[in-house]
C-alpha cells in the first residue's frame, strides 16, 4: 500500500519558468501508483480538459507513461517551486474520455474502495476504446473552391471526370468530402490523376476515422413483438416509478417481484418514460448470458440501443462506446462495467437481479456494480431501480433505514400463472435405498420421463463444473491436490476416449481427461493407481459433466445439452438457447448460467441436483446464496399455462435455508437469518472490510501481517474508532498460485468508520516487508 498524497519525484531544483509553458495539469496513472503528479503543459498543446489522457515522462528514468488529466492549475509563472516540473509530451485524446460527472464518480470509487484514482479511471474506459480497436482511417477528397479558375484549364479526360463527379456530389468542403475509394471506382481510374489535381491545389484531401460497424446483438432468440397489457400490480408499480422520475430527484425503488412477475416489462415502460423526458437509461444485468433475450426485448421497443459487455469483440465494444459518446444511443444495456457508459443526461439506471454477487468486481478496483449504480444515479439526480425476486439483505435494510429507498412489490406471476410446485428429495434416504450415489433421484427420474413423453422440456441445474471434484484413494485417503494451490483438483473429461492410456513414471493414467485446478488453471494427468499405496484411485463428487453422462445413459432417446463455461464457446451459447427455444433440445443441464433471466414457456420441470453446494462454503452468506439460488432456478419452471414442478435434491434437507426456499417463505428466512447476522455484527447491521495479504515466502508474509495489524490497532486507539479487528489468520484457501494468503477482517458499525480507518491507513505508505495487499470493502465473500 502506497501513500496517496501528491508527491514529487523530482530533484530539489529551482523552478525554471520557460516561455511557452503557462499551465500546470495534474495527472493520475493507470500503473497503480497511489498518487497524483503535476506537469507543465505547453501553450501549443493547450487547452487540455479533465478526462483527457496525456503522455508524460515519469520517474527518475523518465519512462513514458500515459495518464489521465485529473486537475488543471493556474498559470505556472505564478508559482515558485523547489523542484523542476516535467513537461507533457503530447495529448493522447482529442476529446475527454470521461466527463465531469464520471470523474466525480471515479474519485468516489477511489476513496470508498481504497484504490488509486488512475486505476479506477483506467477501468472506467474499456481497453478497446483506449486502443482504438476497429478504427480505420479513410481518405476523403473535395474541391478547392478557391481554385475554380484552374479547373477550366484541365486537359486530362480523367481529371475532368473527377472534377465533374465531385461537383455533382457537392463535395466543396471537408464535411461534404467523398471517400477516395468511391471516387476512384466511380470514375474508373488510379490514384495518379487525383495526385496531379492535389499538386495543382484543385483538390484537397482529408482523413476521417471510421469505426468498423459490427452487430453486437446476437441473432436468434427473437421475442415476439406483441402488445403487452399490464396487470393491476404492474400498473401500480409503474405509477410509483413514473412519479419518482417526474420528481426529477434522486431516489431508489426496490422492485421486489416473484419470478415471471413481469419486472422486465416494468423496466421497459420506465425507460420509455425517461426517454419522453429527453433523458437516457442504463440497464445492468448480472450475467453476459442474460443479454441475449433482454436485448432482443429492448430492441423491439427502442431504436437507439448500445450493448456493452466483455463477450463482445474489441471493435464491437469500441463501436458501442463511441455510439453512446456521440449521442447516437440513449439506452445502454450491459454487465456491471456498463454503469460507466458515457451517457449524457442519465435519467434512469436499472439493476436487474440486484442480489447477484457477480456485480462485485474481484480485481482492482473492487467496486460493487449495484452500489456504484446508486451513486451514479445520485450524482445525476436520476432514479435507480433495483429489481429482484430475492433482494439482498443489505437492500432490504436500506429500505427500512434510508429515506431515498422505497419498495414496491409484484406478488403474482403475469397472466396469473401459478407458482411451480416444490418437492424436496432427501438424498440421504435415496442413497441408502439404492446403495449407491446417484445424481438423479428416483422421483425426479420418473417425473422427467412423464414430462418428456408429453413433449415438454426440462432444465437440470448443478452449480459445479467438471466430472468429479474429488479424486482420492479409498485405502490410504490420499487426495489429488493442486501443487500451486491448497485445493483439490477437479476431473474434467476431454471427450476423447483413448484405449491405451498414457504411461509415465507414475504408472498408467486415466483416459480421456485431466485434473484441473479452478484457481490457477493448471492441468495434470490422473494416475489409475495411488502414488502412495498403489491401490486404485476413485472419483467422487458431483459435476455437470457427470450429470450429462448419467442423463445420456438414462434418457438416450432424447436430445440433451450441457451448458457451462467449459462447453460453451463464444457464440455457441446463443445458438444452443435458440435450439432449446425451438424445441430441438429436450433437456438442458448446466450451472448457474441457467439460473436466471431465461424465459422458456415449454419448460415444466426443473431439477436442482444438489441444493447443498453453497452450504459447504465457510462463508457467512452461504444461507442467503442457497435460498436465492433455489428460488431463482425454480422460477424457470411453469412460465406459461402449463403448470411447473421443481425437484430440490439435498443431503441436508433439514437445513433452514433449504426448508424456507422450498416453502417459498422469504419473510421467514429473512427473520431467521437476520438473528444470526445481528448476533455476530455482520452485514447488514455492521460493515465489513477484508485485507488479504499474500507472498510466496510465508515467514515474510507473517511479519508483514503482524505489521499491518499493529498499524491498524494504532489508528483505532489514536482515533478512538469503534471497530472489531480479527486476524491475521490464514485465508480459507490458504495458498493460490504458490502465494500464501492471510486475512485481516475489519468490522465497523457504519461506512464512515471504515472510511476513516482506511483513509489513515492508505496515507501511511507501504507495509514493511513489502507483500501484495488487496483491500476489499463490502466483500461478497471471505474466501
Amino acid at each position: 500500500m502506497s501513500g496517496y498524497k501528491t508527491e514529487s519525484l523530482f530533484g530539489p531544483e529551482e523552478a525554471e519558468q520557460q516561455g511557452g509553458y503557462s499551465h500546470i495539469i495534474r495527472v493520475a496513472f493507470e500503473s497503480g501508483v497511489d498518487a497524483e503528479f503535476d506537469y507543465l503543459i505547453s501553450d501549443e498543446l493547450w487547452p487540455v480538459e479533465v478526462g483527457q489522457r496525456v503522455e508524460v515522462p515519469f520517474g527518475r528514468s523518465n519512462k513514458i507513461e500515459v495518464g489521465f488529466c485529473v486537475g488543471i492549475g493556474s498559470e505556472a509563472k505564478k508559482h515558485k517551486r523547489s523542484f523542476k516540473l516535467k513537461k507533457v509530451r503530447k495529448l493522447v485524446d482529442k476529446q475527454p474520455l470521461l466527463d465531469s460527472q464520471l470523474m466525480e464518480l471515479g474519485r468516489w470509487i477511489s476513496s470508498y474502495y481504497v484504490c488509486p484514482l488512475g486505476r479506477v479511471l483506467g477501468a472506467m474506459v474499456p481497453a478497446a476504446v483506449k486502443k482504438g480497436a476497429g478504427v480505420k482511417k479513410k481518405r476523403l477528397v473535395y474541391l478547392n473552391t478557391e481554385a475554380r479558375g484552374q479547373m477550366a484549364e484541365i486537359r486530362s479526360k480523367k481529371q475532368k471526370q473527377i472534377v465533374e463527379y465531385l461537383q455533382n456530389e457537392g463535395a466543396f468542403d471537408s464535411k461534404s468530402a467523398v471517400e477516395l475509394d468511391r471516387l476512384l471506382a466511380a470514375v474508373g481510374c488510379t490514384n495518379a490523376p487525383v495526385k496531379k489535381l492535389a499538386e495543382k491545389l484543385i483538390l484537397k484531401m482529408t482523413v476521417k476515422e471510421v469505426l468498423k460497424s459490427l452487430p453486437s446483438i446476437p441473432e436468434g432468440l427473437a421475442v415476439e413483438s406483441k402488445k403487452v397489457v399490464l396487470n393491476k400490480d404492474q400498473r401500480e408499480v409503474l405509477e410509483h416509478i413514473n412519479g419518482e422520475i417526474e420528481n426529477d430527484k434522486f431516489g431508489v425503488t426496490v422492485l421486489y417481484g416473484v419470478t415471471d412477475s413481469g419486472k422486465t416489462e416494468v423496466y421497459i415502460r420506465a425507460v420509455e418514460k425517461v426517454l419522453e423526458e429527453g433523458k437516457g437509461a442504463i440497464v445492468l444485468l448480472p450475467e453476459i448470458a442474460l443479454t441475449a433475450q433482454t436485448v432482443q426485448r429492448f430492441s423491439n421497443r427502442f431504436e437507439k440501443i448500445a450493448v456493452l459487455h466483455s463477450a463482445l469483440t474489441g471493435a464491437q465494444r469500441n463501436v458501442g462506446w463511441q455510439k453512446i459518446k456521440k449521442g447516437e444511443a440513449d439506452v445502454v444495456i450491459g454487465a456491471r462495467s456498463a454503469v460507466f457508459a458515457p451517457l449524457d443526461n442519465v435519467g434512469l439506471i436499472v439493476v436487474d437481479e440486484e442480489h447477484e454477487p457477480s456485480y462485485k468486481q474481484d480485481t482492482l478496483p473492487r467496486y460493487h456494480g449495484r452500489d456504484v449504480a446508486i451513486k451514479r444515479a445520485h450524482l445525476a439526480r436520476a432514479h435507480c431501480i433495483l429489481g429482484s425476486a430475492t433482494p439482498s439483505l443489505e437492500t432490504l435494510s436500506n429500505c427500512r433505514s434510508k429515506k431515498h429507498f422505497n419498495m414496491v412489490r409484484l406478488t403474482k406471476r403475469v397472466m396469473d400463472y401459478s407458482e411451480p410446485q416444490m418437492r424436496l428429495v432427501d438424498m440421504k434416504a435415496e442413497s441408502k435405498a439404492k446403495r449407491q450415489v446417484t445424481l438423479i433421484s428416483a422421483p425426479l427420474e420418473k417425473k422427467l420421463r412423464e414430462v418428456l413423453k408429453r413433449g415438454e422440456q426440462a432444465i437440470l441445474f448443478l452449480n459445479r463444473r467438471g466430472y468429479s471434484n474429488f479424486v482420492y484413494c479409498a485405502s490410504c485417503q490420499h487426495t489429488l491436490q493442486c501443487r500451486n494451490c491448497d485445493v483439490t483438483l477437479t476431473f474434467h473429461k476431454s471427450g476423447k476416449y483413448e484405449k491405451d492410456s498414457m504411461q509415465t513414471v507414475m504408472g498408467r493414467h486415466m483416459h480421456s481427461g485431466f485434473a484441473v485446478c479452478h484457481y490457477c488453471l493448471s492441468k495434470t494427468l490422473v494416475p489409475r493407481k495411488c502414488p502412495v499405496c498403489g491401490k486404485g484411485m476413485v472419483m467422487i463428487g458431483l459435476g455437470s459433466q457427470r450429470l450429462e453422462e448419467e442423463l445420456k445413459g438414462k434418457f438416450a432417446e432424447f436430445k440433451i445439452a450441457r451448458v457451462d463455461s467449459d462447453s460453451m464457446q463464444k457464440d455457441s451459447y446463443y445458438r444452443l438457447l435458440k435450439d432449446f427455444s425451438d424445441g430441438r433440445i429436450d433437456i438442458l443441464a448446466g450451472t448457474q448460467i441457467l439460473a436466471k433471466g431465461l424465459h422458456f414457456p415449454n419448460v415444466t420441470l426443473v431439477g436442482i441436483i444438489s441444493a447443498d453446494t453453497c452450504l459447504y462454503f465457510p462463508d457467512f452468506r452461504s444461507n442467503e446464496r442457497t435460498f436465492q439460488l433455489i428460488r431463482q432456478v425454480a422460477g424457470r419452471a411453469g412460465r406459461s399455462e402449463k403448470k411447473g414442478v421443481v425437484f430440490v435434491q439435498s443431503f441436508l434437507s433439514n437445513q433452514p435455508a433449504i426448508q424456507f426456499a422450498v416453502a417459498g417463505d422469504f419473510e421467514g428466512f429473512i427473520k431467521e437469518e437476520l438473528k444470526h447476522r445481528k448476533s455476530c455484527n455482520l452485514p447488514p447491521y455492521w460493515r465489513l472490510a477484508a485485507i488479504t495479504m499474500r507472498d510466496m515466502n510465508f515467514e515474510k508474509l507473517k511479519e508483514a501481517c503482524a505489521a499491518m495489524r499493529e498499524r491498524i490497532d494504532g489508528i483505532v486507539d489514536v482515533d478512538g474508532l469503534k471497530v472489531i479487528v480479527r486476524g491475521p489468520v490464514p485465508a480459507v484457501i490458504s495458498r493460490i498460485q504458490r502465494f500464501h494468503r492471510m486475512q485481516i477482517i475489519v468490522q465497523a458499525p457504519d461506512a464512515t468508520t471504515i472510511g476513516r480507518l482506511f483513509s489513515r491507513l492508505r496515507a501511511m505508505g507501504d507495509i514493511k516487508p513489502v507483500v501484495k495487499v488487496a483491500i476489499d470493502i463490502d466483500p461478497v465473500n471471505l474466501l
